[in-house]
């Protein structure tokens, strides 16, 4: 009986879009049925006006839109085996509000839809399946889906990386400032100075004791630059440390007027701290299990129902 009742639906489905002009030669375009939704059907006009409301630029996967077509019917479905579907009056209520909203008048609100392609009727029919299916997800999806901070921390530990900073890098420097009136000689004996030094640091001398021999520069933090992003680093100095590991040394490296000696100090890929990021987590568990919770209950849907795609 259900097959007789579904063939018979679909014969009377089949649309003449192009009328016969009475000649040999003249074009008939015919709708066809590209779907079956249980005793429901959805026909190609039906896809291709759904293709034109997207009003996407991009080329839609018809086989895909077809498919969310087909869980709206069943969710449509649903909704009126339980009696949650939208009542005519809590249509019109909906829909006086949203010309209220808009200072809209009857005549005005029809030739706003005018210009987006819709009569009344179509923009009624749509407005009840969207309010429809916002009831249905409610409450068979939104429902008592909750987070914790518990599940927030243990998804922050297992996805640190999810979290990280750039990486820094912590130096420690010798300076050689070259004076601006140097001669070529000068400036050759300043570079062996510090290429002697460089020596002495790579043969294993305390780095620390050097730095206070040596530099004129930042001696009183001990030529500790702190940790810094690479992209801070002076691009000079980035190049010449790119590939070192902690506790290999750069130089000399002439950069800025003064030669550095460097010596990679530290490296580390800081995490933002879990409350800087917990909003953030619950939000994205929370989303997560709605979309679980929503995949499962069509799954659900499908499974109770005869459902053919026919593109």
């Amino acid at each position: 009986m259900r097959n007789t009742i579904v063939m018979f639906i679909a014969a009377g489905c089949i649309l003449f879009l192009g009328a016969v002009q009475g000649t040999a030669g003249a074009s008939v375009v015919v709708d066809r049925v590209v779907a079956i939704v249980n005793d429901d059907i959805i026909t190609l006009s039906d896809l291709q006006r759904e293709e034109a409301l997207k009003k996407s630029d991009a080329k839609l996967d018809e086989r895909l839109l077809l498919e969310d077509m087909i869980d709206r019917k069943l969710q449509m479905a649903a909704a009126k085996r339980t009696g949650m579907d939208v009542t005519d009056k809590e249509l019109a209520d909906a829909v006086s509000d949203i010309m209220k909203r808009n200072s809209f008048d009857a005549n005005q609100f029809e030739a706003a839809l005018k210009k987006e392609g819709l009569t009344l009727e179509q923009y009624k029919t749509e407005l009840r399946e969207q309010m429809t299916l916002s009831r249905m997800f409610s409450k068979y999806v939104r429902t008592g889906i909750a987070v914790d901070e518990a599940e927030a921390r243990a998804y922050y530990e297992r996805n640190h990386g999810v979290f990280s900073l750039p990486e820094e890098i912590r130096m420690r420097q010798i300076l050689f400032p070259l004076s601006q009136h140097a001669t070529e000689a000068q400036s050759a004996q300043i570079k062996a100075q510090a290429q002697a030094v460089f020596e002495r640091a790579r043969n294993g001398e305390d780095f620390l004791k050097l730095v206070r021999e040596y530099s004129t520069g930042a001696s009183s933090q001990d030529g500790d630059l702190g940790f810094l992003q690479r992209r801070h680093v002076m691009p000079e100095i980035e190049e010449a440390t790119r590939n070192l590991k902690p506790g290999e040394f750069a130089g000399p490296v002439l950069c800025a007027g003064e030669y550095h000696i460097i010596k990679i100090e530290e490296m580390r890929t800081p995490v933002k701290p879990f409350e800087k990021v917990k909003d953030e987590i619950m939000s994205t568990l929370y989303q997560e299990k709605m979309e679980n919770t929503y995949r499962s209950w069509l799954q659900t849907l499908r499974s109770d129902s005869h459902i053919e795609n026919r593109l």
